[in-house]
């Protein structure tokens, strides 16, 4: 849920001191002394909390409300301008002009770069129909040519590698091996670094000036302080970075790191990781990543995760069960394995205007109650999932909660939920054949399990 802990304290600092019909100085200086303190409790960089506060108070003062706005509103919407503009308006493609297009991916070790560089590859093979060539340059760090192949394998992405061979050496021989092959894009896993090494530093130098990349991305862990600053620009300085990558940003992360990149180096957020899973990556957009940090969701990406993971056949099956009144145990299995493929809940609830009050400890048990849910379920036969009265016989209960190696008690819950779940679907029915519009909080796969 990134930035969630900073979405939860801004919201908090601007709404509960502005009430009245303007912005005065009095209510003004109030929220934006806090914001201050959210921002830097956020590890957002003390020079950029500066420029930010200066251009909100600057912009705040003596405004009026704008018609059907609240004066938090007001304020949120200034806030939410000011992180957009420091962030970068809009987002910034990957260059593809090369043939093949090169990318060239550089970084500290434990920056996940290696899982990275895959994990950009699968997204823009499918987004822009590439045909991706990942090339193992690390031959430094013990099995880090086997993680890379491992991942290429996953993923269906060939491999280029040469063993120890000199790293710069495997570059050129990578590109002129992606010419005769037809791969299009090429992208080169080198080392990462424990820290700026001057000999490691001018192999990147030499893989840039023999092989010319079109983009030169930097992934940078998003759990790490300040110092990520620093390191930007040493790095900037030697190769003249295209971009930035966030890495990990899947946790309960204050935020500030992407804030501070962008606005202290100049240069460009083009990727965010938000997981482990090889989908979780995505193109970075400005305006959504402001929408987050301020706790207003991002519907736009998560329509996209609907349309890129939801199987529609499945979906079109579920709901014709529904609509004709015979949603089942598997129908609530089939929409949580649906869930599952677009992530974690947090991400998911992350980008739901309004998910960011929900309670950390409320989403990772609603994870944990799908994880058992499924367990119990898969562990029923087809026809006691599409037939749940059966599911009344001790015997049948029995078997389930030993193969399952659940509790009783996780059964029952299991059970209580689907029959809840089964009467909202039932009544959403009912009213949306008598031509009403259904009202009714929490049902399906999420609700369904107490979500």
């Amino acid at each position: 849920m990134f930035g969630n802990f900073l979405a939860k304290r801004l919201n908090k600092s601007i709404t509960k001191n502005l009430n009245k019909s303007t912005l005065n100085d009095n209510s003004i200086d109030k929220a934006i002394d806090e914001i201050r303190l959210v921002l830097l409790e956020s590890d957002v960089n003390n020079e950029v909390v500066k420029d930010l506060i200066k251009n909100i108070r600057k912009k705040a003062e003596g405004q009026f409300i704008l018609k059907g706005l609240k004066p938090s509103e007001m304020l949120i919407k200034i806030v939410h301008e000011e992180i957009i503009d420091i962030l970068g308006k809009n987002k910034i493609d990957i260059n593809f002009h090369g043939n093949p297009s090169i990318v060239m991916m550089v970084g500290l070790q434990g920056s996940g770069k290696t899982t990275t560089t895959g994990k950009i590859a699968n997204l823009v093979a499918k987004k822009y129909s590439k045909k991706p060539l990942l090339v193992a340059c690390d031959i430094y760090r013990p099995a880090a040519i086997e993680q890379l192949k491992v991942i290429g394998n996953k993923l269906n992405i060939p491999v280029f590698e040469k063993g120890t061979q000199d790293p710069v050496k495997t570059t050129v021989e990578a590109v002129e091996y992606a010419k005769k092959n037809n791969h299009d894009l090429v992208l080169f896993d080198t080392a990462g670094r424990l820290h700026i090494d001057e000999k490691l530093m001018n192999e990147l130098k030499q893989i840039q000036i023999k092989t010319k990349p079109q983009e030169i991305l930097l992934v940078v862990d998003g759990m790490t302080g300040q110092d990520i600053i620093n390191v930007t620009k040493s790095f900037n300085d030697l190769l003249k970075l295209s971009g930035v990558v966030v890495t990990k940003l899947d946790g309960d992360e204050r935020g500030g790191v992407v804030l501070s990149i962008r606005h202290l180096t100049g240069l460009p957020i083009k990727f965010i990781g938000t997981g482990e899973n090889t989908k979780d990556i995505e193109f970075f957009y400005p305006d959504r990543m402001a929408d987050r940090l301020l706790g207003l969701g991002d519907v736009k990406t998560l329509v996209e995760k609907v349309q890129e993971n939801v199987d529609e056949r499945t979906f079109k099956d579920t709901m014709q069960r529904m609509m004709s009144g015979q949603f089942d145990l598997q129908d609530l299995l089939n929409q949580m394995r649906q869930i599952g493929k677009m992530g974690k809940l947090g991400g998911i609830a992350k980008m739901i205007p309004g998910a960011p009050k929900i309670d950390s400890s409320k989403i990772v048990d609603g994870e944990k109650k799908l994880r058992i849910a499924e367990i119990l379920i898969t562990s029923m036969t087809m026809r006691e999932r599409r037939e749940p009265r059966l599911l009344k016989h001790l015997s049948r209960k029995e078997r389930i909660i030993k193969g399952s190696g659940r509790t009783l008690k996780e059964y029952n819950e299991l059970i209580n939920q689907f029959e809840k779940t089964k009467k909202q679907v039932d009544l959403m029915v009912k009213n949306l054949r008598q031509g009403r519009m259904p009202n009714i909080p929490g049902m399906g796969g999420l609700g369904g399990l107490g979500f």
